[in-house]
């Protein structure tokens, strides 16, 4: 039998670590890395997480209007069928009023039935809401979306375009996602040398693709790197010495490059693990009692959440995760699907919150729940269609609790908000996602002056950081 491992081979073993970097001493080059584009060097620690729904979430049943009048009655008048009664709404206590599309101001909203606990969040100061966001690249209202007087992002209501255009940039293709342009732009506080500042749970993505190329994304399984850890000595021996075996071809010395910083990356994951393991925090027995044990989206956030427990196994100060579900395309049987993805999400946030509490780290986490577009404010029977702008959720001790930001939609069918032509509610955004990842990169450290370097729209619009915008969303 042949011994000899082939590229396609290799390349399983690698896949099965889990792993995606190139080489290692390529994550922290900050040499080829404009210094000028990040803030001093600092001990502080940072962590933003990217919860992704995709499929297009309903986020106009996530948050509804609960109290009489108007905007209640035009949510029961559009919704039909698909409206959830106020009474089963949890109430959301506003600790200023909501600003609607119209201009004028709400405050009587609530949150889904199976999201008790983040309503609690919400009225506890710990999760605000961001009212309908969506992908944009200019303002837009009817009048110009009719006469497409102004440009639109591509490919509108399609997963794949809008899903690559959030987590990246209003074009047709993609050079880069926010997430990775902001890791090269804050790479000085970024050191460590075996380890990506970028982690996902959920493969390689969009969100995490860097302009340069210099740093690539970290994939994780849930449980933490065991394809070496874990490999008997006699396989993990071989592989090794298959990798020491002198070569001098240029492919086979390059993919020992890649193996070797595999191998560092693992580690540096592992003791990670091993640190928060060896802690005095009970995960299984926080998710549990949360309700999100052995769920996808409970179990990505147990990883994370022992991630940033082990940070001291890295000098990585801004790491930058990704986190993802499915399950939220419901054209059919929305109030029963969307229902158990809401107890999903309300349960997998409580228990990250909670553990990020217990290990100390609420403090200095941000999470952001964004999903590629909302759905149609009228329903198809018993379900909803592709939509365009959203609601979407930030969590975390850094987080300005208990507002609404951006402009909540007046829900006039047929009005200035809607672009369907049959009156549908397909409601245009008044707040870029390019605005509100702004917002979060300049919480990382991104300055002020290098925001429109990784996102070039924002030149069209209020500034993020201003008042007009209305998105302050950080303390």
């Amino acid at each position: 039998m042949s011994n000899k491992l082939t590229r396609r081979q290799f390349g399983k073993r690698l896949g099965s670590l889990g792993l995606s970097a190139l080489a290692a001493n390529t994550i922290g080059l900050s040499g080829l890395l404009s210094a000028s584009k990040a803030l001093a060097q600092t001990s502080d620690y940072k962590a933003l997480v990217y919860v992704y729904l995709f499929g297009g979430n309903d986020s106009f049943n996530m948050v509804a209007p609960k109290d009489d009048g108007v905007l209640r009655s035009r949510y029961e008048s559009g919704r039909g069928r698909v409206a959830i009664p106020a009474d089963e709404l949890h109430t959301l206590n506003l600790r200023s009023d909501a600003l609607i599309s119209s201009g004028e101001f709400y405050n009587g909203f609530g949150m889904h039935p199976n999201c008790g606990d983040l309503a609690d969040m919400f009225n506890n100061g710990e999760m605000g809401i961001l009212s309908n966001v969506g992908n944009l690249i200019e303002p837009t209202n009817r009048t110009s979306f009719s006469n497409t007087s102004q440009q639109l992002p591509p490919q509108l209501f399609s997963h794949a375009d809008q899903s690559r255009q959030l987590l990246s940039e209003p074009t047709s293709t993609i050079r880069y996602g926010w997430g990775g342009r902001i890791a090269e732009i804050l790479g000085e506080l970024n050191s460590d040398t075996s380890l990506s500042p970028l982690l996902s749970t959920a493969g390689l993505n969009p969100f995490q693709l860097t302009l340069n190329r210099l740093i690539s994304t970290y994939s994780t399984n849930t449980q933490g790197p065991s394809a070496l850890r874990n490999a008997t000595n006699v396989r993990r021996t071989m592989l090794d010495g298959f990798m020491r075996a002198p070569s001098f071809d240029l492919f086979s010395q390059r993919y020992r490059n890649v193996y070797d910083s595999a191998v560092l990356a693992n580690s540096t994951v592992g003791q990670a693990f091993d640190i928060a393991n060896n802690s005095s925090v009970n995960y299984d027995e926080i998710f549990d009692a949360a309700g999100a044990g052995n769920t996808s989206l409970g179990d990505q956030l147990k990883a994370v959440a022992k991630l940033i427990a082990g940070k001291d196994a890295s000098t990585n100060n801004r790491p930058i995760y990704f986190v993802r579900i499915g399950g939220f395309d419901q054209h059919t049987s929305l109030l029963l699907d969307h229902a158990e993805r809401m107890q999903e999400l309300n349960n997998g946030l409580k228990a990250f919150r909670d553990t990020l509490m217990e290990q100390g780290d609420f403090g200095n986490t941000l999470t952001h729940v964004g999903s590629e577009f909302g759905r149609t404010f009228t329903s198809n029977s018993s379900g909803t269609d592709h939509g365009w702008g959203g609601n979407m959720m930030v969590m975390g001790g850094p987080v300005n609790g208990g507002h609404f930001f951006g402009r909540y939609p007046d829900l006039v069918l047929g009005g200035e908000r809607d672009a369907d032509s049959r009156d549908r509610g397909r409601w245009i955004p008044q707040t870029s996602t390019y605005q509100t990842a702004a917002v979060m990169a300049n919480w990382l450290g991104v300055q002020p002056s290098d925001l429109n370097t990784i996102f070039p729209t924002l030149v069209n619009f209020d500034d993020p950081l201003g008042q007009d915008a209305n998105i302050g969303f950080i303390r």
